[in-house]
């Protein structure tokens, strides 16, 4: 929790630094506008990480001076791009350990919610279980070669004075679309997710002390 008054000089002095750019920022505002600065090009990572056109560095930059702006104003902090790709790493990883037998990487998109645009790649089973023509598969527990049915991906919503978490849930399509990626839509049978969530992708521990 910061403790940075909202009218502080370092803020003013940043968002008269922002006004020279034509970016006319309330002090009062600059912390919501910086995380969704961050949240824009932290999920443009996720989308476009394994694009050649993509200008990478530039985000891996981007992402660095917002962090390092909101340690010295004393705003929460935010990911850098190595902590974002760390963390998309991870869920690949998750979801593979759960994945009996022969697993597969499937590309997934998530096509609304806080995630809307991510991209990313999810292991599943490389083969369904069972197959077609056991006549004992119905009395199996099957599954399709995909994705996961569903996952579960945190979120957090509103700024450093007022900070929430959660988490929402994802459902899988009924199979992947023309490109071969797999949609993927926020459960509608779920509570509403909070206003203004935003994925959750977690600073190293040393940030968030």
């Amino acid at each position: 929790m910061s403790t940075t008054l909202a009218d502080g000089p370092d803020i003013v002095q940043a968002a008269k630094a922002f006004a020279r750019g034509g970016e006319h920022i309330d002090p009062e505002l600059l912390d919501a506008y910086l995380i969704e600065v961050a949240d824009k090009a932290s999920c443009s990572l996720l989308r476009d990480r394994f694009r050649n056109d993509f200008p990478h560095a530039a985000y891996h930059e981007l992402l660095s001076n917002v962090a390092a702006l909101r340690a010295v104003l004393g705003f929460s902090p935010t990911p850098t791009a190595r902590e974002v790709l760390d963390w998309q790493d991870r869920q690949r990883n998750v979801y593979a350990e759960a994945v009996r037998g022969p697993k597969t990487p499937y590309p997934v998109i998530f096509v609304d919610g806080p995630y809307r645009g991510v991209e990313m790649a999810l292991d599943g089973p490389a083969e369904a279980y069972p197959s077609a023509d056991d006549p004992l598969g119905h009395l199996a527990d099957g599954w399709i070669a995909g994705p996961p049915a569903f996952i579960s991906l945190p979120i957090v919503w509103g700024d450093t004075k007022q900070t929430g978490h959660g988490a929402v849930r994802y459902q899988r399509g009924y199979g992947p679309h023309a490109d071969g990626q797999w949609p993927f839509r926020v459960r509608k049978d779920d509570p509403a997710v909070p206003e203004g969530a935003r994925p959750h992708i977690p600073v190293s521990a040393a940030q968030e002390g």
